[in-house]
């Protein structure tokens, strides 16, 4: 379950970021959520850095397909995401 908490919030970082910089750019974005899980998360355990990362991809993906969803909606839809995610790090 903490696993996918943490995904959450990475998530919800991405949303928030884009939200308030609309032009970033995708390496901007990604220094940013790297230095949220290294800095504010403090995360150790790379399985969980490994799927806060993917996470963000997949947000970052959802956001640029739908620019003119709420917050809200991207977070439901990005939760409906997450077991397929996981599938996809276990078999990677």
């Amino acid at each position: 379950m903490e696993i996918q908490i943490k995904m959450v919030g990475a998530a919800s970082e991405v949303f928030a970021y884009k939200k308030r910089n609309p032009n970033a750019i995708h390496e901007e974005v990604f220094q940013y959520i790297a230095d949220y899980i290294s800095q504010r998360e403090k995360v150790k355990d790379e399985k969980i850095k490994f799927a806060m990362i993917a996470a963000a991809g997949k947000a970052f993906e959802m956001i640029h397909k739908n620019p003119d969803s709420s917050e809200k909606a991207l977070l439901r839809d990005f939760m409906n995401e997450i077991p397929g995610i996981l599938y996809n790090i276990e078999e990677g």
